[in-house]
């Protein structure tokens, strides 16, 4: 089981509950529990405040279980729930500077192209469309450089 020792009396997420009670749903749809049994589970995971409530809860039930790994004491926190940098798709991590870069990026293309259209328009600066556009992609080129391997 999952929350034996000192990690039994460790609180839960909502998260974790909502995961519990699909858990507690896929039992159900393959017949490891009945209707009456599975309300009667789901409403103590909804209610459960503690690892230990929920893993009595599937301690007569094969695998899948909720995953309650973040859910440890203070002192035994795992790695990668400390983290709090966003990872992207390819396994990078954002940095301050590359999130500068992204909000930079963002705001050109919101606020740079348009404003430039019209300052063409109403002045026939065209070359403002021009810089706004590089801005936009040597900017979001240079985000995606900016990242580090974690």
């Amino acid at each position: 089981m999952t929350g034996q020792g000192r990690d039994a009396e460790i609180r839960i997420s909502a998260a974790e509950r909502d995961e519990a009670v699909r858990m507690l749903a896929m039992h159900l749809s393959t017949g490891r529990l009945e209707l009456a049994e599975y309300e009667f589970r789901r409403v103590r995971a909804g209610a459960a405040r503690t690892r230990a409530e929920v893993d009595s809860l599937f301690a007569d039930l094969p695998d899948p279980h909720p995953d309650l790994t973040a859910a440890v004491s203070p002192g035994r926190a795992p790695r990668s729930s400390v983290r709090t940098t966003a990872t992207s798709g390819n396994g990078l991590v954002a940095t301050p500077l590359s999130e500068a870069l992204s909000t930079l990026c963002a705001l050109t293309l919101l606020l740079g192209i348009p404003g430039s259209i019209v300052l063409t328009v109403f002045t026939g600066a065209w070359w403002t469309i021009v810089v706004a556009v590089l801005v936009t992609i040597v900017s979001g080129t240079l985000e995606e450089a900016a990242k580090r391997r974690p």
